[in-house]
């Protein structure tokens, strides 16, 4: 296994993650959209595409949609009725036309968020945002909680030694000298024990709640998504990034526990909505789900009743492959591609990337 940033697909991968058919991989390489490489596998030498190479292709595919839809906006193309493809269309046409295209993001900036700890929040966010980059976008993650789980599921062991949000915000540290990068198109500010003492002296700070939210505001232009890692608890700095952003994702596991602290969560966010009159989408992401058990069932079964609208379709079984890719520091497409992890992980990056809030969480 190899760590994200190292992390090559087979042509067959990558068309499952681009939602087309492996045929067209060869004439795409052909017409330069996409490149391949060499990679020795066991005793075979097999044609792969690196991680890099995934975001170009994505990044050229979205650049030539945004021109098409230009061309089509000065009365320069037709929009086609239906999904039909012309006889003898490039392979780009047909990719554009079949396939996957990344779009901005309907929330730039996104949290996921508990009080209560064990409910797989860490795990989620690492996997989100390796999933969001491997689509061609530019992501920034941050990890809020002093225990530094997103920055160890990132591959970075050596957090103790780099500066974090505490830097940022009670030493006036630019955020930009805090992000390091971890893989292509994406960048971390990662977390260490040091970030357990900031309560007190955020506390302090004028204008704290606001702190966090000015700082991501300078960087903001650079990435197409942000996204936060917060620490189980109703703190301050977790009210701090509730300020900041547009989108947070609540992360419950299927269990009597994790359901029942979910009055206590909702609390919390409707009381920052009213304190600082703003309004909140939020996700509810059931995770953990084991269909083999009657109280995940029920679990699950009360968390759409009674939070319809905000929570997920997209459902994250218990699964194996999740606690291997955490283990090995590396991604659940990594350990098996194929598997219900990766098949669940891609269904809620999608929801949570390009499918709006239709619900008011005052209203859920």
């Amino acid at each position: 296994m190899s760590p994200f940033r190292e992390m090559c697909f087979t042509p067959a991968e990558f068309a499952a993650i681009a939602k087309i058919d492996k045929s067209l991989v060869p004439t795409l390489e052909s017409a330069g959209v996409l490149k391949t490489v060499k990679r020795r596998m066991g005793n075979v030498e097999r044609k792969m595409i690196t991680l890099e190479e995934m975001r170009n292709y994505f990044q050229i595919m979205r650049q030539r949609a945004e021109d098409q839809a230009r061309e089509m906006a000065n009365g320069d193309g037709a929009v086609a009725a239906g999904p039909a493809i012309p006889v003898g269309s490039s392979p780009e046409k047909i990719a554009l036309a079949t396939g996957f295209i990344p779009e901005d993001p309907t929330h730039k900036i996104q949290m996921f968020y508990n009080v209560k700890g064990g409910t797989g929040k860490s795990t989620l966010t690492a996997q989100y945002v390796m999933r969001a980059a491997m689509n061609g976008l530019k992501v920034l993650a941050v990890d809020l909680d002093g225990q530094g789980h997103l920055t160890v599921n990132l591959d970075v062991l050596d957090a103790h030694e780099r500066p974090t949000v505490y830097d940022v915000l009670i030493n006036d540290l630019p955020l930009k000298d805090a992000i390091m990068n971890v893989a292509p198109g994406l960048d971390l500010v990662p977390a260490n024990l040091g970030l357990c003492n900031i309560e007190i002296p955020l506390n302090q700070k004028t204008r704290r709640e606001y702190r966090l939210k000015e700082a991501l505001a300078k960087v903001a232009s650079q990435y197409d998504l942000i996204v936060a890692d917060t620490n189980p608890a109703a703190s301050i700095l977790n009210g701090s990034m509730l300020v900041a952003s547009d989108l947070v994702n609540v992360v419950c596991a299927t269990n009597p526990l994790s359901f029942h602290g979910m009055s206590l969560v909702m609390a919390t966010i409707e009381e920052m909505e009213r304190e600082f009159s703003r309004q909140l989408d939020v996700r509810i992401i059931p995770n953990l789900y084991d269909s083999r058990e009657v109280i995940s069932q029920e679990v699950l079964g009360e968390l759409r009743a009674q939070f319809e609208g905000i929570c997920t379709k997209a459902v994250i079984n218990r699964t194996a492959d999740l606690n291997e890719a955490t283990k090995r520091r590396s991604t659940v497409w990594d350990v098996n591609p194929k598997g219900i992890a990766a098949q669940d992980m891609s269904a809620l990056t999608e929801e949570l990337l390009y499918t709006p809030v239709m619900v008011d969480v005052a209203q859920a």
